[in-house]
């Protein structure tokens, strides 16, 4: 369950008690409120817990969804100078946490409830000075400084057990979860995107370097209209030409992002705009068929 921490507490009462002083108005500059809206769709279907949608992947397999969630951050917005400029993220909201947010399309119902939450989130919402902007960039995932850590003590959003591998390892940047219509304990096929080739002397020990592939991919949207545009992450698109009817045999279910996983991924992670081989981005990501605008 999604745990605000005491600096939320401490903050909300603040702003309930005081009005908010803006430092940036002392100096001259106004601030504007923008709220990016987030969906998740497999093609143009809304996605729901325990919802059963066709025709999935290469082999045309029926899924059912058990999880859906992401973690955004870097989130710039492009100003009519043409600079990109950082979104600053509210902090008073359990959801965002410095210069990330946990995007959260669950609801912990049916088929969700084993590892799901009853919250949803569907929104980020932060400050930029008054302007006009057209073009939105973030990264997926949680940056290398807040990638490693013990969730147990970590601020929201960030203490989700359910939303990390261990301290070495880092967080599940994105985690989707679905049943397939295979024979247990085959009818499994997640997908869970997170850095890997993370090296440190164990598994609760935090890398001091980056990882060797950071899977961080970086996403640009122009003509962007953060008013009226919504963020559509799309499973049918992530799942284009992968084949979630089967797995590896020895590895997790489906593409936990690991080498060993590597035939269950190589298909998935061009989606993303990702090379398989060295975790970065192919080109600048933008042939990726994940995450598009609406």
């Amino acid at each position: 369950m999604l745990r605000p921490t005491l600096a939320f507490l401490a903050g909300a009462a603040l702003l309930a008690g005081c009005p908010a002083a803006n430092d940036d108005d002392s100096a001259g500059t106004s601030e504007m409120a923008i709220t990016l809206d987030f969906a998740a769709k497999v093609g143009t279907a809304d996605v729901v817990c325990g919802g059963s949608y066709e025709d999935m992947g290469a082999m045309g397999t029926t899924v059912q969804i058990k999880d859906f969630r992401a973690y955004i951050s870097r989130i710039r917005l492009r100003n009519s100078d043409g600079d990109m400029v950082p979104l600053e993220l509210d902090q008073d909201t359990p959801w965002q946490h410095e210069d990330l947010a946990l995007i959260d399309f669950e609801d912990g119902t049916g088929a969700c409830a084993e590892t799901g939450t009853a919250e949803t989130n569907m929104t980020i919402t932060g400050t930029v000075p008054e302007g006009t902007y057209d073009e939105v960039e973030f990264d997926l995932g949680v940056p290398f400084g807040h990638n490693h850590g013990d969730s147990a003590t970590a601020p929201s959003p960030l203490n989700l057990v359910s939303m990390q591998w261990n301290w070495q390892g880092g967080y599940k940047f994105v985690r989707i979860d679905m049943a397939n219509e295979g024979a247990p304990p085959m009818n499994n096929w997640f997908f869970h995107l997170g850095s890997t080739g993370c090296e440190s002397d164990a598994s609760s020990t935090p890398p001091q370097v980056e990882c060797a592939k950071p899977n961080r991919p970086t996403y640009s949207f122009q003509n962007f209209d953060h008013a009226n545009d919504t963020l559509v992450l799309d499973l049918a698109g992530v799942l284009d030409d992968v084949d979630v009817s089967t797995n590896t045999l020895d590895t997790p279910p489906g593409c936990m992002s690991f080498p060993a996983d590597v035939d269950d991924c190589v298909d998935l992670f061009p989606n993303l705009g990702l090379d398989w081989d060295s975790g970065e981005c192919s080109g600048n990501c933008g042939a990726q068929s994940f995450i598009r605008v609406e």
